[in-house]
């Protein structure tokens, strides 16, 4: 159903997904014209607006207060800001990664189908709830269908004993596993040497991995040198830098293992896919790339 004054929930305002929406929630709901089925979860905890308010750090009674006397977006805006927070660029991409693919490979997978089942949607251009809005609201879908998956008969090209799939957990964190073992591979000279450079840096997954922690690349290779288990350095890390939220945790798992799907990092998977001789559909995140070129099991078959 159209619903007039209300924004799909990809529209940004200061390059932040859903808070323009959730401002025109607040708006027709004040004025009475909020579906009822809008109003179940309105303002929930558990819902998008509440995500948006805590990504804000931001109390969603009071800035529903603020907009019913009649403030203005950027007033809102500007508020939520010295109120709460202005987060930094890579923390408002992440996040902005998390809203806009939820409903894929994830928990609220299952929920998403149930409700395209019921409100009759087939689409293959309807993958996540960002999607399901648009498409319930009439909106025209923003991406194309994936490229059929196509994942027989693709043969690895480098095999590293020792390396983990960046699948793998560490006290619920993707990716700390894997960059531990890059460190004690290259400090014994068994990695490649066309991967010594990229170690660490900072536009890879191990600097955006040090900056989730905030930790120094150079002092965790210090510490990973001394020796410890994996546990033993990750309280490290979390004395050092910082124990992030179980909300932080799944926001940042879900913004590096689906990367490169539906994002401006996605060229950049076709380039290692053709690299690497393999049809553009036999990976769709660099997760699973990374995976399918060194023989770890599928994460994913579909």
């Amino acid at each position: 159903m159209k619903i007039p004054g209300l924004r799909s929930p990809y529209d940004k305002v200061d390059g932040i997904v859903y808070f323009g929406r959730m401002i025109d929630k607040i708006r027709l709901h004040s004025a009475g014209q909020l579906p009822a089925e809008y109003v179940a979860n309105f303002g929930e905890a558990w819902a998008f607006d509440g995500r948006c308010s805590r990504f804000l750090r931001i109390d969603f009674p009071e800035l529903a207060a603020r907009v019913k006397v009649g403030n203005s977006e950027s007033e809102l805006l500007e508020w939520a800001y010295n109120t709460g927070r202005k987060p930094p660029e890579e923390e408002v991409e992440i996040w902005n990664a998390f809203m806009q693919k939820r409903g894929w490979r994830d928990e609220a997978s299952s929920r998403l189908l149930e409700r395209k089942q019921r409100w009759g949607i087939a689409s293959d251009r309807v993958l996540t709830s960002f999607d399901f809005i648009d498409a319930d609201e009439g909106r025209p879908p923003r991406f194309e269908s994936d490229p059929a998956l196509i994942q027989n008969h693709l043969n690895p090209t480098v095999s590293i004993p020792g390396l983990r799939s960046p699948y793998v957990q560490a006290s619920g964190i993707f990716h700390f596993a894997r960059m531990l073992d890059k460190i004690r591979l290259a400090a014994e000279g068994k990695l490649p040497a066309e991967w010594l450079e990229a170690n660490g840096a900072s536009n890879g997954f191990d600097g955006i991995c040090c900056r989730f922690l905030r930790i120094d690349y150079s002092a965790l290779k210090e510490r990973v040198g001394i020796g410890g288990r994996d546990d033993e350095l990750l309280q490290w890390t979390f004395s050092n830098g910082r124990k992030p939220s179980n909300e932080e945790v799944e926001i940042w798992n879900s913004y590096m293992s689906k990367r490169c799907w539906r994002d401006p990092y996605t060229p950049r998977l076709h380039f290692r896919l053709q690299q690497a001789a393999m049809p553009i559909g036999a990976a769709l995140t660099m997760f699973d790339f990374i995976d399918l070129d060194e023989g770890h099991p599928p994460h994913w078959q579909g």
